[in-house]
């Protein structure tokens, strides 16, 4: 699968970039999109019932893979913003760091409000983990424009939600 990956996602950024003529600051259609949909239809044509069977529990979070799973979300989070901005030049670079930890911020608060509310007050971190860096996703391919601040915050706060309530109710499912 990641030699068919590699093969395709040069394919999806040369069409993307050359044809299209789009400018992806934060990668977030080149990237992002292109590794959501590569994986859904991955997962979608191959469903093993091996795979699928989780008889050990492994699959399952405690608490080291939760403290590993954070500290990994930590770095994201930190080093983000400088991912966003990284073909800005200037002001648009300033703009993109400023816009990628406003929404990253808000997708965070975003994720634990609703994971104190699905759980009865209780703060589910794997939520948090997942949901937490949806901002930086969504601010991803338009970071460098001039926004005010509530519209970066705004875009972090949607995609929190969107983000903790599929998985706080779809990963039932999988």
């Amino acid at each position: 699968m990641a030699t068919f990956e590699v093969f395709f996602y040069c394919l999806n950024e040369a069409i993307l970039i050359e044809i299209f003529k789009v400018f992806d600051i934060g990668g977030s259609m080149v990237i992002h999109t292109f590794g959501a949909f590569f994986g859904l239809s991955v997962a979608f044509f191959y469903q093993s019932k091996d795979a699928i069977a989780d008889k050990f529990g492994i699959g399952v979070g405690n608490y080291l893979s939760d403290l590993v799973s954070m500290i990994g979300t930590l770095f994201l989070f930190c080093f983000w913003p400088s991912f966003n901005g990284a073909l800005g030049e200037g002001a648009a670079m300033h703009r993109a760091y400023i816009n990628s930890y406003l929404s990253l911020s808000s997708s965070v608060i975003a994720s634990i409000i609703v994971a104190k509310a699905t759980h009865g007050g209780k703060l589910e971190m794997e939520i948090v983990l997942n949901a937490s860096l949806a901002g930086g996703v969504a601010i991803g391919s338009s970071c460098d424009i001039i926004v005010m601040p509530f519209g970066a915050m705004l875009a972090g706060f949607v995609t929190g939600v969107i983000s903790s309530l599929g998985f706080a109710f779809l990963s039932k499912f999988l």
